[in-house]
């Protein structure tokens, strides 16, 4: 039997495997001894490659991803859930050969070290990294990265500072003088990120490329309104006397107390709203879809032109990617990949020839060098990288 499921397990690292042929793997990955096994073949497979396993953090990673999937298995409970859901065991550990397999160095075996190259390296680029601009009421700008942590402005009786974790925090510190309809922007660049604590308590992460414009304080205003371009995830602290607003250029969505993410790209032509916690009525703002729809925890809005709003099952992972450190895609065709790699890395795409049909799944930390994150893109062997300077031409 381990001699079958050996040999369905090697045509699968080399994509060879019918639907029939990947079922039939799957099966036989559903009790802990197997998913033991699974686990040896492939520690076993980056041996055999002679892949130093502790430099890049495999053996780490497998751990993280089996102890997640075991817990359900030992547990009496769990496997009970399992006999009655297969459908789960199967996700589950799918997806676990997924992540481990589609930017990993299982798909370079021997043949490809006499192919062309897949990546063509000219310059190397660093990842981004933690800093914003923040725009005071009287139009001074404070770049955050070139600041030490302590007090950075006081303005209206509104306190400004950076913390030793560098995280932007407004606090009130003398309600008499604050002067309502002072407005701050704080914005990112491409390569940057950033968090601010608001002076209600609510915390907001930027991802790159994105802005969120606010009141310097909430104080003596009816709602705690904020707007925002590119994408920010959000967690607001609870008053319902003072609904908070996030307004778009195409959405408003409101909110009393809350978790959730909003991706609001221009040039991805759709706003989408995910909520992990708490509940959200999310609007269109276009004259003839003002209709709103009402968020539970699980579930995301997806927002465009033609077809208003849609409420669709969340997928939190992914949506939660970028703010805990790493690109995850989902059945994600190339572009949609170069758009998330542009806006961390800073760079120009280029595209020559036709592009690839297939789709990519897996997770790549951001916390890396362009030059790798392409790399492990190349070895699904559908697309060959050329970086020269800040552009990146992709290729079949």
């Amino acid at each position: 039997m381990k001699a079958s499921v050996n040999h369905l397990f090697h045509k699968y690292l080399l994509n060879s495997c019918s639907e029939e042929e990947i079922k039939l793997l799957l099966e036989h990955f559903k009790t802990e001894d197997e998913a033991g096994h699974l686990k040896a073949l492939i520690i076993a497979e980056l041996r055999q490659q002679e892949i130093p396993i502790n430099a890049i953090d495999v053996a780490g990673r497998l751990e993280g991803i089996y102890q997640k999937v075991n817990v359900h298995i030992q547990s009496k409970k769990g496997i009970t859930k399992l006999q009655n859901n297969r459908k789960w065991i199967y996700t589950s550990i799918a997806a676990s050969i997924t992540i481990i397999l589609s930017f990993s160095l299982y798909f370079y075996n021997n043949s490809d070290k006499q192919q062309q190259p897949r990546l063509v390296v000219n310059n190397d680029i660093a990842p981004g990294k933690k800093s914003a601009t923040l725009t005071l009421a009287n139009g001074k700008q404070i770049v955050l990265s070139a600041q030490s942590s302590g007090q950075l402005a006081r303005e209206a009786g509104v306190s400004i500072s950076k913390t030793a974790e560098g995280e932007l925090l407004y606090k009130v510190v003398a309600s008499d003088n604050v002067k309502p309809g002072q407005m701050n922007v704080l914005s990112t660049s491409r390569g940057e990120t950033y968090a601010i604590s608001l002076p209600d308590g609510s915390k907001i992460w930027l991802n790159a490329a994105s802005s969120i414009r606010f009141p310097a304080s909430f104080a003596a205003l009816k709602q705690r309104k904020v707007m925002l371009t590119g994408e920010a995830y959000f967690e607001i602290a609870k008053d319902k006397l003072h609904p908070f607003i996030v307004q778009t250029d195409k959405q408003q969505t409101e909110v009393l107390g809350t978790h959730f993410n909003i991706n609001s790209y221009k040039e991805e032509m759709t706003t989408k709203t995910t909520l992990l916690e708490g509940s959200l009525r999310v609007t269109s703002l276009a004259a003839d879809k003002t209709h709103g729809k009402i968020l539970k925890p699980g579930e995301a809005s997806i927002l465009t032109a033609d077809n208003g709003i849609k409420v669709v099952p969340a997928d939190a992972r992914e949506t939660m990617a970028w703010k805990n450190g790493f690109f995850r895609f989902t059945a994600q065709p190339i572009d949609k990949v170069m758009q998330q790699i542009s806006r961390w890395y800073d760079i120009e795409v280029s595209y020559v020839g036709k592009m690839p049909e297939e789709q990519f799944n897996g997770a790549i930390a951001r916390n890396k060098n362009i030059s790798e994150v392409l790399s492990m893109l190349s070895y699904a062997k559908a697309v060959k990288f050329k970086i020269e300077g800040r552009r990146v031409t992709v290729m079949k």
